[in-house]
């Protein structure tokens, strides 16, 4: 029997028109009752605020769902089915090396894969043309639980895929993961020279400096991609503006600018948002973001700077269908055919320096 997850999840993840929003309003009411009545946190969190799933009737009411502290996640393993059912977990460092685990069941963890490619189908991104991958995380045989790790896989299964390499590699005789500089340079340099176009994945500042250290000059074709997530973390002071990025990638390595994208993601939301061609992280029909006073959490208006609070649906074994993060950004209009609203990120709330995966990856630049 389908579900109002699937109907929300074979429809068009940017139409978002009043039946389409109506979808992910049903779907995400669904997910809200099974986690209600799964999940005693969340249940009596909810009753405390006098808050029950059943009131989610129409696209204003969402905005009324209360969202658990994200901090929560980190400190508790919170999870709404049992552990004998789950198909994956995640893990993404935190403050002070705290972890989120995410916890995927069968169901979920087919969800988050098909979402995903919708998502890059409906941006242009998907293809069965074969490529080959640069993949700047780590290699997921051994680091199987990270979220990056996780993704980076994941996005190479959106097209073909010839040869696959994963910058970051465990060395055992140090048992730790290091950045292969060599086998990258060499890995660039020979799929520059093949007759199929590559996909590089990953950590904008690693390639950013392994162009400047080695000062490479590669043309990869007109065909080629670069999907970049995690940020500048641990390189601010090196970070470029993201057009000038693109410029610098598209003279340096040939690949077109309208090829290059960002994507921006939490392991305890699982919702990829993808740049369009010009540059702006789109919010599709599948979640929903509001932007929060930091003072009295009141919603804030389009265009105004709070705290980013997530909602999602597609999850039923992790009680995260409302999630409020660390994060501040706004919400903006794009002129692009898309449609819907952008996020845009603006940093982090607090003095707590944040160590998630993304840094402890860029520190080993520094080794």
């Amino acid at each position: 029997m389908k579900t109002a997850t699937d109907n929300l999840l074979n429809s068009n993840p940017f139409d978002f028109s009043s039946s389409a929003k109506k979808l992910f309003v049903e779907s995400f009411r669904e997910n809200a009752l099974h986690h209600y009545k799964s999940h005693e946190f969340t249940r009596k969190l909810w009753d405390h605020l006098k808050f029950h799933p059943q009131l989610i009737k129409t696209e204003s009411d969402l905005e009324k769902v209360p969202g658990t502290m994200v901090h929560l996640f980190k400190e508790h393993e919170f999870c709404s089915v049992s552990k004998e059912d789950l198909a994956l977990i995640l893990t993404s460092s935190g403050t002070g090396g705290q972890k989120s685990h995410q916890f995927l069941d069968a169901l979920s963890l087919e969800n988050v894969k098909k979402l995903a490619l919708n998502i890059h189908r409906a941006l242009g991104m998907s293809s069965d043309k074969e490529y080959n991958y640069l993949c700047f995380t780590y290699d997921p045989k051994i680091a199987n639980d990270l979220g990056t790790a996780f993704t980076d896989e994941l996005l190479t299964n959106f097209t073909g895929k010839k040869e696959v390499y994963y910058a970051i590699q465990w060395n055992e005789e140090k048992q730790e993961f290091s950045l292969n500089e060599e086998g990258v340079i060499e890995t660039l340099r020979k799929f520059a020279a093949s007759n199929t176009p590559t996909r590089i994945l990953g950590f904008p500042a690693f390639l950013y400096e392994m162009i400047e250290k080695y000062d490479l000059q590669l043309n990869l074709g007109p065909e080629s991609w670069l999907q970049t997530g995690g940020g500048w973390k641990g390189k601010a002071d090196k970070e470029i503006p993201k057009q000038e990025f693109r410029k610098f990638i598209q003279a340096r390595l040939g690949i077109p600018e309208s090829h290059q994208r960002d994507l921006f993601g939490m392991v305890e939301h699982g919702i990829p948002y993808v740049d369009c061609e010009q540059g702006n992280l789109h919010i599709p029909n599948y979640a929903r973001v509001y932007v929060r006073s930091p003072y009295d959490l009141s919603l804030l208006k389009k265009g105004e700077t709070g705290l980013i609070h997530f909602l999602c649906s597609y999850n039923f074994s992790y009680p995260a269908p409302s999630l409020l993060t660390t994060d501040y950004g706004r919400l903006e209009s794009c002129s692009c055919s898309l449609g819907g609203d952008v996020l845009v990120l603006t940093g982090r709330a607090g003095v707590t320096k944040h160590k998630g995966c993304a840094l402890t990856a860029l520190s080993l630049l520094r080794n």
